[in-house]
């Protein structure tokens, strides 16, 4: 009897999905699974040419509550050569949230903002509240985001990753 080669690939296919990763959250979990705060930071350079660079710490925050509260908050700390462990301005929306499968709906309903120099005062603006979605998958203490972004061009797939803060 002769086994076909597509017979094997087909069998081969089934038998790595159906692999479990180790410490990857099921579908089913992601909803309690991200609960809690999860945090980046991304050095970002400033300057007119590439003499004149100087870079600063940007620290971004999103946080989940049990109660389906959230909040995406976006510290800027100085430049590295100078009070670069101070912030100097932020950005916070806040909001409720939804897990549906592996996708994760968020409603924002208000943005507040300051900034040293220009706005040193926090303002706050009412938003509409229009959902917007992800999908998402959370790996270890890793919780990975999945989007389109619109650079000039056209649409491009797009992931961000956020490690779990620790309280």
């Amino acid at each position: 009897m002769r086994i076909k080669p597509f017979s094997i690939v087909l069998t081969l296919f089934f038998l790595l999905g159906s692999c479990e990763k180790e410490n990857a959250v099921s579908v089913n979990g992601l909803g309690s699974a991200i609960i809690g705060a999860w945090s980046r930071t991304d050095v970002v350079p400033s300057g007119v040419t590439y003499t004149d660079l100087r870079y600063f710490d940007i620290k971004t925050t999103y946080t989940f509550d049990s109660d389906k509260a959230y909040s995406y908050r976006v510290d800027f700390y100085g430049f590295e050569d100078e009070n670069p462990e101070a912030i100097i301005g932020s950005s916070e929306n806040v909001g409720t949230y939804e897990v549906r499968g592996d996708s994760l709906f968020i409603k924002a309903v208000a943005h507040t903002s300051w900034e040293k120099g220009f706005k040193p005062d926090p303002e706050t603006t009412r938003l509409g509240g229009k959902a917007y979605g992800y999908k998402f998958g959370i790996v270890d203490d890793e919780l990975t985001l999945y989007y389109i972004s619109y650079p000039a061009d056209a649409p491009v797939p797009t992931q961000m990753t956020f490690e779990r803060v620790v309280p």
